[in-house]
């Protein structure tokens, strides 16, 4: 038996991780349990086991109930149960009446300190190699989405220029180092100069470069496509769970 809610991605399913969240006053407290059956009474889950916090589970509390996706995480509301038999003691959640997507990965943008070095390509001639004429900049990220990232940078660049980025943490993800972009915006703050850029896919380098410039871009360039992009999305959605469960965010 599966239970299905119009906004979740799939159904429930037997031996899926459940967060649970009771709150109490000003303390909230974490549990996490798995699900191990479905019967006309509730979902059966395993025994909740404490995760951190200072509210404590308690018979027929209302509980909030997380589920992480690949696509997302979702929440629902239910109330929770302990049924005690001559046999053994069972916990129960009744059943949800709506579900609510907690965010939406491809939209998902976290805080990251991570290196960086850049190279604009922009005022430069671009029919030979680049590797013979980039100047590269290091610089930091300050945060990072599957679209695009805001770093550090000089007060050289502007709206769009084209950049390359070597990116360190990418190799460690199974992504290519070294990838184009796109300048979109510049603005100060008080920690420096700022500028938000776009990844640059592979079938849109073609409307950003004439094709003797394509050819003299790094291979790495052309390997950033969709499926590099939503591997990137991903990482950057466990890394939000991560933190999330650490209380960063």
């Amino acid at each position: 038996m599966q239970v299905s809610l119009l906004q979740l991605s799939q159904p429930l399913k037997l031996w899926e991780k459940l967060e649970i969240v009771v709150n109490e006053g000003d303390e909230t407290g974490r549990y996490l349990a798995r699900i191990e059956d479905f019967s006309e009474e509730g979902i059966v889950i395993s025994r909740p086991e404490f995760v951190r916090g200072g509210a404590l589970l308690r018979q027929n509390r209302d509980v909030i109930v997380e589920v992480t996706r690949e696509d997302a995480a979702y929440q629902f509301y239910s109330c929770i149960r302990r049924v005690t038999t001559h046999a053994k003691t069972i916990y129960l959640l009744t059943f949800p009446v709506d579900a609510r997507r907690l965010q939406r990965r491809r939209f998902v943008r976290i805080d990251i300190y991570k290196r960086v070095s850049y190279a604009n390509l922009t005022r430069h001639k671009r029919e030979h190699n680049v590797g013979d004429w980039v100047t590269w900049q290091e610089s930091s990220i300050v945060n990072i989405s599957g679209g695009g990232m805001l770093i550090k940078a000089d007060e050289n660049l502007a709206p769009r220029d084209l950049l390359l980025v070597k990116i360190d943490f990418f190799p460690e993800i199974g992504l290519p180092d070294t990838i184009a972009a796109i300048c979109r915006r510049t603005f100060r703050q008080e920690n420096g100069f700022l500028v938000g850029i776009e990844f640059l896919l592979s079938q849109r380098l073609g409307h950003y470069f004439k094709k003797g410039e394509f050819k003299n871009l790094p291979q790495s360039v052309r390997d950033f496509d969709p499926t590099a992009q939503n591997k990137l999305v991903v990482y950057i959605f466990h890394q939000q769970i991560e933190l999330r469960k650490k209380g960063l965010l």
